[in-house]
Order: structure tokens, then sequence, then C-alpha cells
């Protein structure tokens, strides 16, 4: 016999007073009387759609095989990366509103929850991607214009703003991070004058139990330092989940390189290194979605959601393109529902265009009989498959390099100048630099010499930029203790063909930093970056 699924909690005590204080547009209420038919709309001021000077769109879009998965496929000398297919949007069509994918309707005004042919399609595909989430009645979506748009909006729904010269301490909301975090979020919570809370790390990401960790984080919070914190901002692990159920904390999920996953990984470093014990044996089994590859990726917390406080945060922007600037919310309807107000009150839905052209290229069932016009979900899922694998072949390629070379000899000895782990997924490779093997570690402060090598890196003849790892840093303690350590160098942006080379530019950079051999050298380089500075 099986059991009803749970209701989702409701969070409404989580809400800011702002985002409880709006109320529902009211001319937005005659909107569902126009889907009556033979109804003449004399109400709202749309203009009519014989006015917009756009007859129709065609577009040209990669076939979804571009990329090859395998091995094979790469040295398969018939496999053909540019064929295209032809996408064609009307000015009008005649099918249920569901999927009536025209410029009549995707560039007039709209709902809040976005258009709704992809509203419809985006509501299929978390059906698909996170199958048998277990709460009654599972999520709703709305569409919003990428992650920074939908996180903006969700820290509005959870943040009031913290005023210490008005405000009691005690009244001072608090958001949970892990130690190194994307930095716009913080900035953003920053604006509210909110608490950032960093909970200390292991390989696989937040800690759960022990020093540091998120459970003792919560469970020893001093109100007098203001609220408990009841937001957590990060990336999915079960043990997290059942830790922000007991404390009542909603997790804002935010995961944009969710499908580049590495199972390559592991069995790279165990090839250079030996057993690897710092990368986890096997990445958690999913779901059951039909496809094989999304039911190898880590699951995403609304798998684990019995409570309905997660709020998950996707977008086009890795898998399609940035200046779509699309995405959605997934989330429970009630924490929907008030996201709709803040989205009826300010930005309303993203670009027309972009709505309609996405819900065309992977919302439509391709007619087997036709010529191919989309490619529909099994299109999309393969899509997806060929970026990871163009991404994971990227990544081997730069991490390959840094493995061969991030040591060197000096005499007998065997220095390490630089570690890292090979990456699970994502778009980069963390490199923490031995700073301390350098010869002038004991002379000069670290942090200078880091610096050092940084600008020395930017100057000919290697000339590359990679950020500093204190810019991920959480908070100013961090980046100053440890965070000044590391570089984050990203293997997506330059071209593949670059890629070693302007690899092994770094492993000769640090090389040759190694091999100063006064010190004076690295007062050069920091004046020479102080008059750069200057100059501008």
């Amino acid at each position: 016999m099986c059991s009803t699924p749970p209701k989702p909690v409701d969070l409404t005590h989580h809400f800011s007073k702002t985002s409880k204080s709006r109320t529902p547009n009211a001319l937005k209420q005659y909107y569902k009387y126009l889907f009556t038919p033979g109804m003449c709309n004399l109400s709202g001021g749309l203009p009519h759609t014989s006015i917009f000077p756009f007859g129709e769109l065609n577009l040209t879009v990669d076939q979804p095989t571009k990329f090859p998965i395998t091995e094979e496929d790469v040295l398969d000398q018939n496999f053909t990366s540019d064929s295209t297919i032809k996408c064609h949007i009307p000015r009008h069509s005649d099918k249920s509103l569901a999927q009536k994918i025209d410029l009549a309707t995707a560039l007039q005004y709209g709902s809040a929850q976005g258009y709704t042919p992809l509203h419809t399609v985006l509501r299929r595909w978390v059906s698909v991607q996170h199958p048998g989430i277990p709460y009654e009645g599972g999520p709703e979506v709305i569409i919003d214009s990428g992650s920074a748009d939908g996180l903006s909006k969700v820290f509005d729904l959870l943040f009031d703003t913290w005023d210490q010269s008005l405000d009691n301490l005690r009244n001072r909301e608090a958001l949970l991070v892990e130690d190194f975090v994307y930095g716009p979020p913080v900035a953003l919570a920053r604006t509210k004058n909110v608490h950032i809370v960093p909970i200390t790390m292991d390989v696989e990401g937040i800690l759960v139990h022990g020093a540091g960790s998120l459970s003792e984080t919560l469970e020893t919070w001093d109100e007098k330092r203001g609220k408990r914190p009841h937001v957590l901002y990060t990336i999915p692990r079960k043990a997290i989940y059942d830790v922000c159920s007991k404390y009542d904390v909603i997790v804002v999920e935010d995961d944009p390189y969710w499908n580049l996953y590495y199972p390559s990984a592991r069995s790279y470093s165990a090839q250079y290194r030996g057993a690897a014990d710092d990368i986890p044996t096997q990445l958690p089994k999913g779901q059951q979605s039909g496809y094989r590859f999304l039911d190898d990726m880590e699951p995403s917390f609304i798998k684990f959601d019995r409570d309905g406080r997660v709020i998950r945060l996707d977008s086009f922007s890795k898998t399609i393109a940035p200046g779509c600037r699309l995405g959605w919310i997934t989330a429970s309807p009630n924490v929907i529902g008030q996201l709709f107000r803040i989205t009826d009150d300010t930005t309303q839905q993203p670009s027309g265009f972009v709505q309609a052209i996405v819900a065309k290229l992977i919302g439509e069932t391709c007619d087997p009989t036709q010529a191919a016009s989309s490619w529909g979900f099994d299109g999309w899922v393969r899509w997806l498959e060929g970026l990871r694998a163009a991404y994971e072949r990227r990544m081997v390629k730069m991490a390959t390099v840094f493995e061969q070379n991030r040591s060197l000899t000096k005499g007998s000895e065997r220095v390490t100048m630089f570690d890292f782990q090979w990456p699970l997924g994502g778009m980069f490779v963390w490199v923490e630099v031995k700073i301390d093997s350098h010869p002038f570690a004991k002379m000069i402060d670290h942090r200078k010499l880091m610096r050092a090598l940084w600008i020395h890196c930017t100057q000919p003849p290697y000339l590359i930029l990679t950020v500093l790892g204190k810019d991920f840093a959480a908070t100013d303690g961090i980046a100053s203790s440890r965070g000044y350590l590391f570089f984050r160098f990203c293997f997506a942006a330059i071209e593949e063909s670059l890629l070693e080379a302007k690899s092994k530019c770094f492993t000769d950079a640090c090389r040759d930093f190694w091999a100063i051999c006064y010190p004076e050298r690295i007062e050069q380089l920091l004046c020479h970056e102080d008059r750069k500075g200057a100059g501008n």
C-alpha cells in the first residue's frame, strides 16, 4: 500500500515583510476572461498584434549531436558536427494556448509566470529531471531573466533590509554559505545588511558535522548576534538537507553546472596519484528519469525535498547562451505564488523572442516523417550530454598539464609549487599555490608573494589572467587567512586548441617565479602593478 506524500510545509513565516505586503495586480484579474471564446477585449492596454513589425522568425540551429560524446566519436572521421536544422516561428499559430508558439503571443504582454508554452515545457522538464518529488502535488515553476534575476527576487522574498541605526541586532537576518562562494550572491545579500555566515567545507562541499559545520553553527547559534540563519545558499547533498529540515532552514540551490559532471576525474587522479582518497568513490545515482545521462547525475536537493523547503535556480546561460538572460525557479506553490507577485511588480516576464525560441527548440516534439525543426527533450538531453563531454575533454587537457608540471626538482629535492584536485564537475580548476615552498617564503609576506606571482602570470611571455581565490571568500577573514593562496582557472573561455599551451604558460610562470634569485624582483613586480593602477 502506497503512503500519501506529505503536504509541503508552510514557509510564510520566512517571507520578508516587504514581500508579504505585495498585493496582486488588479488589472491582471481580467486576463482569465480573455480566453472565453468570442470575448471582445476593451479592457487592458494591450497593443494590437497587427502593429508588431515582425512577420516571422527563421533560425538556423546546430544539431543536438554537434559534440561527440565518446573517444570513438572523436576519432571517427565520419562524425560530422556542422549540420544544422531550421526552426520557424510564424506570426500566428492556431494551436492551443499551451502550444501556441508564435510572435503574436510571444511579443504581447503576458503573465508574470512567463510565456505559457515555455512554462508548460519547463513544468514537463522538471518532472523529467526530478521525478518522484516527495511532497504532495510537487513543485511549481516561474520563469525569470536568468539566475541573477531569480536570486534577487528570492532574496527579496526572504530578507528584509536591516538598518544598524534603527533596528535591534537580534532582528538582523543571516545567510549561510560555503566559506568559498560565488561573490555576487553574497554582495546582493549585503545590500540588505544580511549577516553572512560561512560554513566550513570539505572536498565534497559544506561540512555537515564537526567543528565549523552546518549542524554546529545552527545548534550553537547565539541570537544576540541576530536571528538564527534561515536561508542556506549552496549546491546539493542529502545530509545537508536533513540538518536544514531539523532547524527550519530554507535551501536556495543554485547549481549552474548541474549537467557538467566528469566521471573520468577519479580515474585520472588515481592514474597520477594512486588511490584517490580525496574524491568520492562514485557519483550518487539518481532518479529513473528515462534518460541514462540524467539518472547518472548527482540528484538535486529537490529529490530529497519532503518539506517543500527547496528553492532551485536554473538558467540557460551555461547550456545555451548567457545572452539569452533566461532561467526558471522551481519551488513549492506557496513560494512560487509569492515570487509571482514580486515579478508582477518588477520585471514581468523575460524577452518574448528568447522565450519563444527556447520553447520552440526544446519543447516541440519532432515529427519523424518530416525534416527536424526542433530538438525536443530527446535532442535537448543529447545536447547536454555532448556539452558535458566537450567540457570534460577540456578539463582533462588543463588538469593533465597541471598534473605533470606542478613540481620542480631542486638538487635532490622535489618541490611542489602548487596542488589541485581533479574537478568532478563545472568549468574550473582550483589551484592551491604552495607559496611556503618558495625560496623567499621566510623573507617576504606570503600575501605579497602571491600577488607578485599573479602579476608575473599576466606579463610576457605568459600573458594569462586568472581569478584570485580571495575574491570567492565569504568573509574578509577567510580571504586574509587562506583565500589568498588559491587561483581559479576556467577551461571553458578560450579555444580548445590553445588550452594546453596556455595551461603550460601558468606552470612555466610558476617555475620561473620559483627561480627568481633576488627579492628586489618581487618588489619590481608589485611596483609595476601599482604604477599600472595609478595610470588608470
